[in-house]
């Protein structure tokens, strides 16, 4: 077992899983530079953070090594999962509504709506990139820890240019690939844990989050972007299922 937790056998794809997590922080630190630009903004976010090195990038390399369900996107034991993943998700709701109550002057409206599902848009990046490509990656040359602790660095520090909390966010990072870690499914985390505890977080908790602005021109972007990339990826397999 303590083979599993730490180990020293340095591959290739754990320093290109490093180096795509250290863009993101990087694109993520420019986002405190574009100042009244924000058309800059949601260019480093959405399209490069997001779309590009989050979930393109990573999803072509695990295409490549026709690896999806060990890097945990798969649907297996999916009975068993999204039933804890949707547990899990409401006894995280019920701590934050004791801790922080929903304001009474909150309201679900087109606009909120619109932000929810921006933030499960990202969502999607953030389970990809970090808690499956990174994550495994780092774990096949250097352990479990290892692999846990740095997808939770690289997940809290890409905060930095909307939300520079991040001794909280590396305590969620933690805990959530420790979550997608015990069964190797991204089923375990996504969408009900991860999404009570990011729509909470931004809507009604964080006191340093950025406004999410535009959410509906930006949802359109990624939902565009994400059907793009999927339509590449089916298209690329079609051309490996032909040789």
């Amino acid at each position: 077992m303590i083979k599993k937790l730490f180990k020293w056998n340095p591959e290739k794809d754990a320093f290109n899983a490093a180096g795509v997590g250290i863009i993101i922080v990087v694109l993520s630190i420019l986002m405190t530079c574009t100042g009244e630009y924000y058309i800059l903004s949601v260019i480093l976010r959405d399209i490069l953070m997001i779309l590009l090195f989050g979930i393109g990038i990573p999803l072509f390399i695990i295409n490549k090594k026709q690896s999806y369900k060990e890097y945990g996107l798969h649907l297996n034991k999916w009975y068993i999962f999204l039933p804890v993943n949707l547990i899990l998700g409401g006894l995280l709701l019920l701590m934050f509504i004791n801790e922080v109550p929903v304001p009474d002057n909150f309201v679900f409206n087109s606009d909120k709506l619109w932000r929810i599902l921006y933030i499960m848009l990202a969502g999607v990046f953030e389970t990809i990139v970090f808690y499956s490509y990174i994550r495994t990656a780092i774990e096949r040359s250097f352990g479990i820890i290892p692999g846990v602790l740095l997808a939770a660095v690289f997940y809290s520090f890409h905060h930095a240019g909307f939300q520079p909390e991040f001794g909280k966010l590396l305590f969620v990072g933690i805990m959530y690939a420790v979550v997608f870690r015990t069964g190797n499914s991204a089923l375990l985390i996504y969408p009900f844990f991860w999404g009570v505890g990011a729509c909470y977080d931004v809507l009604i908790q964080s006191e340093e989050v950025s406004e999410l602005l535009y959410p509906v021109i930006r949802s359109v972007i990624l939902i565009s972007g994400i059907t793009i990339i999927i339509a590449l990826l089916r298209y690329r397999q079609k051309q490996i299922d032909q040789i």
